[in-house]
């Protein structure tokens, strides 16, 4: 399948402090649900990856992070287990809510799921879900060990929203970052996907829509949103 194509001006990319403020408005004035939004997410990159890769019984390593950049991690797994790939979870031990809920339905589907590379034999495929784009600081263990070990790999990698350790608004790197061979960004593109520096990690650039209406980005000031999403839910960035 080939995504539409969306010349998108990077002019209109948001920062990071504003993808905050849409989320959060979509969630307190519009009673979005986060994990609406995230089911969404999760369903756009086993989407993205079904037609980009090829799936049936290829194993798929999830490297998940704690906060809500995991969790969309997590769910694809389940999405992806129905399609016919064999997926494994790696997530930390300590999770918020959200990503505690969909390792629940991961468990009772028996995906496995484990908390270090340990014993872990190499993927076809790998999701990084580590770091979102509240990054701050450089990279800790133990994601430091684990974008190290994404970057030995020779396969193609899927960052969900930017590759981690890349920071959102200037494309700069916290020490190092994720070299991704697709990144899928959620709702809208953060200003740092389109940063020279950002190149060579962000590899093919897609833009989901998770289900943020139109009216919450009109809402926010300083925002000057143009709805990407009226002919395709997932778009090619060029």
């Amino acid at each position: 399948m080939v995504f539409p194509q969306l010349n998108f001006n990077s002019k209109l990319a948001l920062t990071a402090k504003q993808m905050a403020q849409v989320d959060k408005l979509a969630a307190e004035g519009f009673n979005l649900q986060i994990r609406q939004m995230m089911e969404l997410a999760a369903f756009q990159m086993a989407r993205l990856i079904r037609h980009t890769s090829n799936i049936k019984a290829k194993p798929i390593l999830i490297l998940a992070g704690k906060g809500n950049n995991g969790a969309d991690a997590v769910a694809s797994a389940r999405i992806l287990a129905n399609w016919g790939a064999k997926p494994t979870i790696i997530v930390p031990k300590q999770i918020n809510s959200h990503s505690q809920h969909h390792l629940n339905l991961a468990k009772s589907l028996k995906i496995p799921i484990y908390h270090s590379l340990q014993l872990i034999k190499q993927p076809a495929i790998l999701i990084d879900g580590l770091l979102g784009y509240s990054i701050k600081g450089e990279i800790r263990q133990p994601y430091k060990s684990q974008i190290e070990y994404i970057n030995g790999l020779n396969i193609p990698v899927y960052s969900l929203d930017l590759p981690s350790g890349l920071n959102p608004d200037d494309g700069s790197i916290h020490g190092l970052a994720v070299k991704a061979t697709h990144t899928l960004t959620l709702a809208y593109p953060k200003k740092g996907l389109f940063a020279k520096s950002a190149k060579k990690y962000i590899g093919q650039l897609y833009l989901a829509d998770i289900g943020i209406p139109s009216v919450v980005y009109q809402q926010i000031k300083g925002i000057k949103y143009q709805n990407p999403f009226t002919q395709a839910s997932l778009l090619k960035l060029t």
